[in-house]
């Protein structure tokens, strides 16, 4: 099932969800009408239409806080990658002003950090763990720049201010990591489908002269509100699915590492 939440495209995924739900909805509906005449259910259509509108309201407004909820949430999980892979390139570039074999191992744990993350970090998010070999990786680049020799004072001034970005650039990694755990309770999710499907049951109480119209009203609800939820599910999961958010920005950096080696002189 999860397989199916997080297919590669949102177009595939999205129609294997709202289809169904589509079906489902208007199978409910002939077996209403079936059993329900028309004239029947007229008798209830103020009391129904009066309780729809409440009900609607109150759903419509939660789960367009949700939705807008999920994608800050979700902007600000991107924001976070991107200040990481900022700081990184700052700590690659600064280390220039060092000496050579001190800017080669501050490089040297830099670029392997970033290899860490994209082959083996990035992908493990949904453990809700952290991974412990990254440790290492973290501790290297520490160490390379406590073997760093203040000589004068310009590079006392360099060693500052990389130091800061250090500090930033690890506050920046534990915040992806914390944020990737972050998502909507089973309270939330709770509220949020069976509001859903009141909402829907609502449309099975109505007695419209014409069936064809019913079933069309009742498909366009059904399927609006069910890909609503599942663009939730993707914000929510922003690691994951369709919309998972990948490491371009690292990616992007770690080749910006290989033009300015080229362009360094020799």
């Amino acid at each position: 099932m999860r397989a199916l939440f997080d297919s590669p495209s949102w177009v595939i995924s999205s129609f294997l969800i709202v289809v169904p739900c589509i079906l489902i909805s208007l199978w409910i509906l002939r077996i209403v009408r079936r059993r329900f005449s028309i004239k029947e259910l007229k008798k209830s259509h103020d009391v129904v239409g009066f309780t729809f509108s409440i009900v609607g309201v109150l759903y419509s407004v939660i789960l367009g806080f949700t939705v807008i909820n999920a994608q800050d949430q979700y902007n600000v999980m991107l924001q976070t990658i991107h200040t990481e892979a900022i700081l990184l390139a700052d700590l690659y570039q600064d280390s220039a002003y060092f000496s050579h074999e001190e800017s080669v191992a501050i490089r040297s744990s830099l670029r392997q950090y970033i290899e860490h993350v994209l082959k083996e970090e990035w992908w493990i998010h949904e453990k809700r763990a952290i991974n412990a070999h990254s440790r290492t990786f973290i501790t290297d680049i520490w160490d390379s720049y406590y073997n760093v020799q203040l000589s004068n004072d310009k590079v006392k001034i360099w060693y500052s201010e990389s130091i800061a970005k250090l500090n930033n650039f690890l506050n920046a990694r534990l915040a992806r990591q914390f944020n990737s755990w972050v998502h909507l309770g089973t309270m939330m999710w709770s509220l949020l489908i069976v509001g859903a499907i009141i909402v829907i049951a609502f449309m099975f109480f109505f007695g419209l002269e014409s069936m064809r119209s019913h079933m069309v009203l009742t498909a366009l609800l059904t399927g609006y509100l069910s890909f609503m939820l599942y663009l939730v599910y993707t914000l929510d999961n922003a690691f994951a699915g369709p919309l998972g958010l990948k490491p371009t920005a690292l990616e992007q950096v770690y080749n910006l590492f290989n033009e300015w080696d080229q362009d360094a002189p020799s």
